[in-house]
C-alpha cells in the first residue's frame, strides 16, 4: 500500500521494512539525518549500527549523511514513483555527506 505522509514511512514502513529484511541494513553503520520540507515534513534521525534501527523524529548534528528533499516528492520517491537517479540528478533529493556510504543503503530506499 503507498504511504501518503513522509512519517508514515519512518514510524512504520521503514522499521517493518529492517524488521522483515535486516540485510537491507547490512553492511551499514551510520546515522542520516533526513530533512523533509513542507507541510507534511519534519526532521527524522535514523541510525543504524550492527543491523539494529533507531527512528527519531528529530534533527541531529551528528549525522553522516544528510538529506534533504520536499514533502511530496519524498513520497513519490518512496511509493517509486520518482526513481532515485532523477530525483537526485534534478536537484530534488540533496545528499551531504558520506556518499559511499549512502550507497550501501540502495536495497532500503530505492
Amino acid at each position: 500500500m503507498p504511504i501518503s505522509e513522509p512519517r508514515e514511512w519512518f514510524e512504520r514502513e521503514l522499521p517493518a521494512l529492517v524488521e522483515a529484511d535486516p540485510k537491507k541494513v547490512e553492511g551499514f553503520n551510520g546515522t542520516l539525518q533526513f530533512t523533509i520540507k513542507g507541510d507534511r515534513g519534519g526532521s527524522w534521525t535514523v541510525d543504524i549500527h550492527n543491523l539494529q534501527l533507531d527512528v527519531k523524529a528529530e534533527a541531529s548534528d551528528k549525522a553522516d549523511i544528510k538529506i534533504t528533499i520536499k514533502d511530496g516528492d519524498f513520497v513519490d520517491f518512496i511509493n517509486k514513483t520518482l526513481p532515485a537517479q532523477t530525483a537526485f540528478m534534478s536537484g530534488k533529493l540533496k545528499v551531504k555527506g558520506d556518499i559511499q556510504l549512502a550507497m550501501k543503503l540502495q536495497g532500503l530506499l530505492v
